[in-house]
């Protein structure tokens, strides 16, 4: 006789979307899944691995216990003799290591995780008597999480999916069920693609993102920042488009910096140029105009704001050096940058909530596949900086 027949809300752990679930359990056993309507990070909605869960948990092979290597021996090919070990002796076998260490040397011992060093295992390392306990294992995103927390502040960046109307994926498949959060971004991406979304999509393979973009663009894998770099040339220095407004009040562009390459402080604090002023003072003080443009001699040393820094910088990256970089022709680099500038919109506004906010219908995304090289925080930055000469930050 059937004793038990529940409808469980649990969220689905195949992938870090954690999209909501509903789980069918009968006598203990878990006979269907289907996505939970009233969770806000999947409406419903799961995918293929998501129905997979059930194979995840009743698959004969799941590890279930701490395992023991039993034969020393390395190598391709060879055994390594695991077996299950009951939680008490693994922890004797934890026990026993540790306390070797910390009689020894406690500051032989390194702890990895990924929040790198924060919350409870500072406590346990400090404890313990290691001082390394800051070594965050981003193994999917060191390039993308650096750059983040310099540019924004946060741990990622993602778009407006529900306000964009031009959106640039570099390496990236955001939209495409992959990605932080996939189910509610594809779905959401589909909606924004119905009223007139334009998606392109910048990689060397014709991914899931590349096939289905209204352009796919092919470029040389790992040059990601040369073509960043030449829209960016192309946007500040022939068009120049740029939100002038955010720049001066959002960014760094006007700090004052010396011919060394470091700011020109008063107390600590970076200087600014106040237009109407005519002076010099410190980036926090009540600027009426901040200056973005020129040369200004500040205690005999002559000192220019960062974002013409940046402008002059830009120069060398031309459109067509960067097609030799990149294969991606100059006429498709200078056309990307047009569209892009064009379709930001600069200068309007949007009521939300009766509240009138800066309108900004345009984002570049970047994403592993254009960051897991060498220079991976270089083309996220670039990508950074795209955004803000158009000042598509916090805005809709």
């Amino acid at each position: 006789m059937q004793k038990e027949d529940l409808w469980l809300h649990s969220i689905c752990e195949m992938c870090k979307g954690d999209c909501g679930i509903l789980v069918h359990r009968v006598d203990g056993v878990v006979v269907d899944i289907k996505g939970d309507p009233d969770c806000p990070n999947s409406l419903g909605k799961i995918c293929a691995k998501g129905y997979a869960g059930i194979m995840s948990l009743y698959d004969p092979n799941r590890v279930q216990t701490p395992m023991k290597r039993t034969n020393p021996e390395k190598g391709l090919g060879i055994d390594p003799g695991w077996r299950p070990v009951s939680w008490d002796e693994a922890l004797d076998i934890l026990e026993e290591k540790l306390a070797k260490i910390r009689n020894e040397d406690p500051r032989r011992l390194v702890v990895s995780s990924i929040s790198g060093g924060e919350g409870a295992e500072a406590v346990w390392t400090a404890a313990f008597g290691t001082p390394n306990n800051a070594w965050a294992g981003y193994y999917c995103g060191q390039y993308l999480h650096s750059s983040m927390y310099l540019t924004n502040g946060s741990f990622h960046c993602d778009f407006d999916a529900d306000n964009i109307k031009y959106l640039i994926l570099f390496g990236n498949q955001a939209g495409f069920m992959a990605g932080l959060n996939p189910n509610i971004t594809s779905q959401k991406v589909a909606k924004a693609r119905k009223k007139g979304l334009k998606i392109v999509a910048v990689d060397p393979i014709g991914t899931h993102a590349a096939a289905k973009a209204d352009e796919w663009v092919p470029i040389r894998p790992g040059t990601d920042s040369a073509l960043a770099l030449a829209m960016i040339n192309v946007l500040l220095n022939d068009l120049e488009i740029y939100d002038r407004e955010f720049i001066k009040r959002r960014t760094n562009g006007p700090y004052l910096v010396k011919p060394d390459g470091l700011y020109i402080r008063q107390d600590g604090k970076p200087l600014v140029w106040d237009e109407v002023g005519g002076k010099s003072v410190p980036y926090d003080a009540e600027v009426k105009d901040y200056t973005i443009k020129g040369t200004y001699t500040i205690d005999g040393i002559e000192c220019r704001p960062a974002f013409e820094l940046l402008r002059e910088h830009a120069r060398k990256y031309t459109p067509e050096m960067a097609e030799e970089i990149t294969t991606v022709p100059a006429a498709t680099i200078r056309r990307l940058a047009e569209e892009f500038g064009r379709e930001a919109r600069i200068g309007s506004t949007v009521l939300v909530d009766g509240i009138e906010l800066p309108y900004r219908p345009v984002a570049v995304n970047i994403y592993r596949g254009a960051g897991a090289h060498k220079h991976g925080v270089s083309a996220a930055l670039c990508t950074q900086i795209l955004n803000m000469i158009v000042g598509s930050f916090y805005v809709p």
